[in-house]
């Protein structure tokens, strides 16, 4: 078994078109590499150094949905505390946000911890967002601002701007009605974020995203150890993914699965 060394995941960003002042979301699997000499840390450094501090890398830092987002929101309680809660999100998202200079946006259910300059900037105001992925949160400034999303071993049925476009183009997939748990900031204020969550128990068919992207050509990929990269321009992901979902609201809802 090929051991992944730092040097070939860099080399493998850099392949993929990713650059020095790029800002990119970062959905991952460590396992999926196989053996990686370092672990998350040389994940997690690869791409520090191949975007550098005046660019920016965005990472999920969810807590666990325990019962759904309904089993975390649904009481009102204090569910994410920034200073401490772990990401549920896989071993390289849990370590880092634990690294300096990275910060947490403030939200319950999805929060986005940030590293550089343009992803602070983008994580900001989140706790403003009633709808977790929709307009003005951080997966939809990603979009706007000229990012890039990057699959490390994973497909698109975790890429999480899949939601941001249903929310923000009106797709019936949130509530209702609107819950008010409350967070704990990186000051240890308590802060509550009104929030609509998703709807339970809609499947979703994401994964058709694949080959739409590829044959729109917005997705790149390369093979790193046994784990498959793909890297998706976010603004053309976005213009494509809204378009589809305007035409038909339910697109990305697997509906021979609601029957």
């Amino acid at each position: 078994m090929k051991i992944v060394q730092k040097q070939d995941i860099i080399f493998a960003l850099k392949d993929l078109g990713l650059a020095k002042g790029d800002i990119v979301l970062v959905h991952s699997s460590l396992s999926s590499f196989g053996y990686v000499e370092g672990g998350a840390d040389s994940v997690i450094g690869a791409l520090m150094e191949v975007v550098g501090k005046d660019g920016g890398i965005l990472m999920p830092s969810f807590p666990a949905f325990i019962g759904g987002e309904y089993g975390l929101v649904e009481n009102n309680n204090i569910i994410f505390d920034l200073r401490v809660s772990p990401s549920a999100m896989g071993k390289i998202t849990d370590e880092f946000w634990r690294k300096p200079g990275v910060k947490r946006s403030i939200h319950p259910t999805h929060p986005v911890a940030a590293w550089g300059a343009r992803a602070l900037q983008v994580i900001r105001g989140h706790q403003n967002c009633l709808c977790s992925c929709g307009e003005g949160s951080p997966f939809h400034k990603n979009c706007l601002v000229g990012g890039k999303i990057l699959l490390i071993g994973v497909t698109h049925s975790c890429n999480t701007t899949l939601h941001t476009i249903e929310d923000v183009n009106g797709a019936p997939t949130r509530s209702i009605f609107i819950y008010y748990p409350k967070v704990i900031d990186d000051e240890g204020r308590v802060v509550t974020v009104p929030t609509r969550p998703h709807l339970p128990g809609l499947p979703r068919r994401y994964q058709i995203m694949d080959d739409i992207c590829k044959s729109e050509g917005i997705q790149i990929e390369t093979m790193v150890g046994k784990a498959l990269l793909k890297l998706i321009v976010a603004d053309k992901f976005f213009k494509l993914g809204s378009n589809l979902i305007k035409k038909d609201p339910v697109f990305l809802i697997d509906m021979d699965k609601m029957r």
